[in-house]
């Protein structure tokens, strides 16, 4: 008998632990969760992956994408909760795994956008950059600018058809170093034009110069064969290492260099005083440089004299173009005040009284010099700063000499051939040139040279002026539609607008285009005026910047004009 209740005992226990594990397994296997949203993660985690890979594939940039390729890793190393009795847990995380998934694709989408409208934003604005530069070595009369001419031209065709944030990722980066190239332009001519002068001195004091001038062609050859940042700054070294040898070659001339460097270092003071500049310490260093020198009787002394005129000279250059910019800036506001307070168009539509340069007074050109000259911080962005001023005074006085021009208004004018020949886009080679009088409102389309057509035109108003410069044609489009960028409500709002003919000149929305909402072009159009056909909408005044055409003029004109066409505003 108790063998037989053992016996029962094992197996009872034996039924147990095998009907333990059948439960365990039954509810194991009932909530491992519904296979379908399972299904929907994998397909939401693998769109999610083919937006990324499709966003790094266009050039969005890493660090956009980062913090949402992070949060992916984050979610795919969760694991879903253990259920049991019931499959609701394990669910609701399948359905907010695959939620996760769906909002960070629609966030990938979204900084594809925006990566692409920022992009295209910073594309244009160093096109534009470029173009400044361009048209101050073009203003120097550096024919070795062509090259940068026919990289800007070829970087806004790429422009036009860029489509991806790679695309404005390398056209931004081609024109930074197209730019970059065009500042060390300057830097290397300088160092050529010392080297030269270095020449002529030696060649003063009776010493062969033969090899120097080799070098001093084999130097200008390089210099107009460059191309990149890397070409001008290979030159710059090799003319400081010439420079070097020669300074070690010209021992027997440094008492005549040294007198020289001392006439250089007197006429650089004489130009910071006029300038406005407190010279006081650097006519001290020039006090004591002529005695120094003329104690000097050694070779020894006279190196060591020169050396110190070189640091005091290399010391006045910054103060030096700090004081011209700031002088030229003063003079440039000077001119626009004087002249347009003696010239003003008294509107009876009004009763306004407008000076006839506004475009270059502060609502103008004028706050670019402001902004260029306060902006600088080296001596090269002062020198900048100093071009653009010489150019804004260069078109300001071809204004008013244009003003003084009894030219009938369809013939070539002598204000637009002196800017066409200062920026070498005029002779029987120099293909179209447009070229816009904002004192006349008048429009001349030159081809190699000859007047072939003119316009009347409306350029910006009082508040909106056209910029005066040197531009270029970066845009065509036929037809197209303005939409403000001006919210509801502004001076300046107008509804969505059709356009047949436009033709960007500035960065920025500044073209050429029909206007069918005017009736009148000319002379005074820019100030507010009577319209017949004019709305509120447009308020029958100037444009907003464009050059307003009449729609049968542009249609005319608009096929002869290609990219890169040089404009001429002024």
């Amino acid at each position: 008998m108790a063998y037989f209740r053992f016996t029962r005992q094992r197996v009872n226990k034996g039924a147990l632990t095998l009907t333990v594990m059948m439960l365990l397994t039954l509810l194991l296997s009932a909530c491992n969760g519904n296979p379908q949203l399972q299904q929907q993660v994998s397909q939401h985690k693998a769109n999610l992956d083919s937006v990324i890979s499709r966003a790094q594939s266009i050039g969005v940039p890493d660090s956009m994408l980062q913090a949402i390729i992070t949060q992916e890793n984050q979610l795919s190393n969760t694991n879903a909760p253990s259920g049991f009795l019931t499959d609701q847990p394990v669910n609701d995380y399948y359905s907010n795994l695959t939620q996760r998934y769906a909002v960070l694709t629609v966030e990938v989408n979204g900084l594809i956008s925006q990566a692409t409208q920022q992009l295209d934003y910073q594309a244009s604005q160093d096109l534009q950059t470029l173009e400044n530069a361009l048209a101050q070595r073009q203003a120097q009369n550096f024919v070795e600018a062509k090259t940068y001419a026919d990289q800007l031209t070829q970087y806004q065709a790429q422009l036009a058809k860029a489509q991806y944030p790679k695309d404005y990722i390398q056209i931004s980066a081609n024109a930074r170093r197209s730019t970059q190239a065009l500042h060390l332009m300057g830097t290397a001519f300088t160092a050529l034009t010392s080297l030269r002068q270095v020449i002529q001195q030696l060649k003063a004091s009776r010493l062969d110069v033969t090899a120097l001038n080799q070098e001093d062609q084999d130097d200008v050859q390089v210099f107009r064969n460059a191309s990149t940042p890397e070409d001008y700054s290979q030159l710059i070294d090799q003319i400081n290492t010439q420079l070097q040898e020669t300074a070690v070659f010209s021992t027997q001339a440094i008492p005549f260099v040294g007198a020289a460097k001392l006439r250089e270092l007197s006429t650089d003071i004489g130009l910071l005083k006029q300038y406005g500049q407190d010279a006081t310490s650097f006519q001290q260093r020039l006090d004591s440089d002529q005695a120094s020198f003329a104690q000097a009787r050694s070779i020894n002394d006279f190196m060591k004299v020169s050396a110190q005129i070189d640091n005091d000279i290399a010391s006045i250059q910054f103060p030096l173009v700090q004081g011209q910019a700031n002088y030229l800036l003063k003079q440039f506001h000077q001119s626009v005040t004087s002249w347009g307070s003696n010239h003003k168009y008294y509107d009876s539509f009004d009763g306004g009284s407008y000076s006839l340069d506004y475009e270059y007074d502060m609502q103008g050109i004028g706050s670019d010099a402001d902004n260029a000259v306060q902006s600088a911080q080296t001596l090269d962005d002062y020198q900048s700063a100093i071009d653009l001023i010489n150019n804004d005074i260069l078109h300001l006085r071809a204004m008013e000499a244009d003003w003084r021009d009894g030219t009938s208004w369809s013939r070539p004018h002598a204000s637009d051939i002196s800017l066409m020949k200062h920026y070498n886009v005029f002779g029987p080679t120099a293909g179209p040139v447009l070229v816009v009088s904002l004192i006349e409102q008048v429009l001349r389309y030159y081809n190699n040279g000859n007047l072939v057509r003119a316009f009347f035109v409306v350029t910006g108003q009082y508040l909106r002026p056209s910029p005066p410069g040197l531009w270029s044609i970066i845009l065509r489009q036929h037809p197209t539609e303005f939409k403000s960028t001006e919210p509801p409500g502004s001076a300046f709002w107008y509804p969505p607008t059709p356009i047949q003919w436009a033709m960007e000149y500035h960065a920025g929305g500044y073209f050429f285009h029909d206007s069918w909402w005017r009736s009148s072009y000319g002379l005074y159009r820019n100030f507010p005026h009577y319209d017949p056909i004019g709305t509120d909408v447009y308020n029958d005044n100037g444009s907003h910047g464009c050059i307003n055409m009449n729609p049968d003029d542009v249609a005319w004109l608009y096929p002869h004009i290609p990219w890169g066409t040089p404009v001429i505003v002024y």
